[in-house]
């Protein structure tokens, strides 16, 4: 197996306190920028698990759940390999790779979060976790990993604005800088079929790729559900130039947090030059996977309830439960669930 550090050092002429830097700057994060300052400061004297509770608990079962590895066992984990973690973030499916025996490459943007990460492979003794602190738009891997993971980063790539996401959620986005003049980005589709072919040419031969994503045509959205990654409705599978005036009239700022279908994104990642693609239908959602089958008829006859956490009201119970049951059930209608689980191979 390749010795990752030489290989990173070969890339990256920087390297400080265990983190490789590429020189490119970026900001996406749950946290604001002196948020995530105070919270570091709490980890010099606190564990991880300790820090996250007191400082920001809601986001404790989003960074330690167990379940938000499900999707990892879809992976081939008989050899040990390479792993690139594409928009690491603070980690979780760095670690749970990580634990698997892997060798794992930790890409963010934000080096606030992979500062976090550092401590916690620190503190859970894992040394085959290599931070890189880089713009996943822009690194240059070659043939180099037997895994890749995507896991609610894809839409995010045509949207080059530093992001501190309750801000872009609430429209108070004015707050967060604008890296780029939007007219001259490319489309976005054009932008996530150049990230994609990145992501392939990094893979050896017949790689893997985990890639999780929101089903545009969940039927939640149909229903008049927002759009996650704008907070608004209809947007994820009105025709794009159609989001794009009503991204523009109520958030002042195009439409590019672009999602898809299991048709479409099929297609996008053959353009991209994957093979044998394996494509799930997830519930409730991919960031905490309860239920996971194959996007087929025999599959999704193996649907049965499962937990949701987000249902609390009656009504929420009715649409998102019972409603549920009946679509995907007896009408079988898999192409409208949640989220989409892909495994590929190059």
């Amino acid at each position: 197996m390749t010795d990752l550090r030489t290989y990173l050092k070969s890339i990256y002429d920087n390297c400080v306190e265990d983190i490789f830097l590429s020189g490119r700057s970026g900001y996406w994060s749950n946290l604001s920028q002196v948020h995530n300052k105070e919270f570091l400061e709490i980890l010099k004297n606190k564990d991880c698990k300790s820090a996250v509770k007191s400082f920001m608990p809601k986001f404790e079962e989003m960074i330690f759940s167990s379940k938000r590895e499900a999707a990892l066992e879809l992976l081939d984990h008989n050899k040990k390999g390479i792993c690139i973690d594409y928009g690491a973030m603070w980690g979780v499916l760095s670690v749970g790779m990580a634990k698997r025996g892997h060798e794992v490459i930790a890409v963010d943007k934000t080096h606030d979060s992979l500062n976090f990460l550092k401590f916690r492979s620190k503190e859970e003794g894992l040394d085959n976790i290599h931070l890189v602190q880089d713009d996943i738009r822009e690194i240059e891997f070659k043939n180099i990993a037997d895994y890749a993971i995507v896991n609610g980063v894809l839409e995010w790539i045509p949207e080059k604005s530093e992001i501190i996401v309750d801000e872009y959620l609430s429209n108070s986005n004015s707050k967060s800088k604008k890296s780029t003049d939007e007219n001259k980005l490319k489309k976005p589709r054009e932008m996530q079929l150049a990230f994609l072919k990145k992501v392939h040419e990094s893979l050896n031969k017949e790689g893997q790729l985990l890639l999780a994503i929101e089903n545009k045509l969940f039927y939640g959205y149909l229903m008049g559900k927002p759009d996650p990654h704008v907070n608004l409705r209809f947007t994820t599978f009105l025709p794009r130039f159609i989001s794009n005036i009503i991204c523009r009239f109520f958030k002042k700022k195009d439409y590019r947090t672009h999602i898809y279908s299991f048709n479409e994104l099929k297609i996008l990642l053959k353009e991209a030059g994957f093979t044998q693609i394996d494509d799930y239908c997830c519930f409730p959602m991919y960031h905490f996977p309860s239920l996971v089958v194959p996007n087929s008829r025999e599959g999704i006859s193996k649907y049965e309830i499962y937990e949701n956490k987000d249902i609390i009201t009656w009504k929420q119970n009715f649409i998102f439960k019972y409603f549920e049951i009946f679509l995907m059930k007896y009408l079988k209608a898999r192409n409208f669930c949640p989220a989409i689980i892909i495994v590929a191979k190059k």
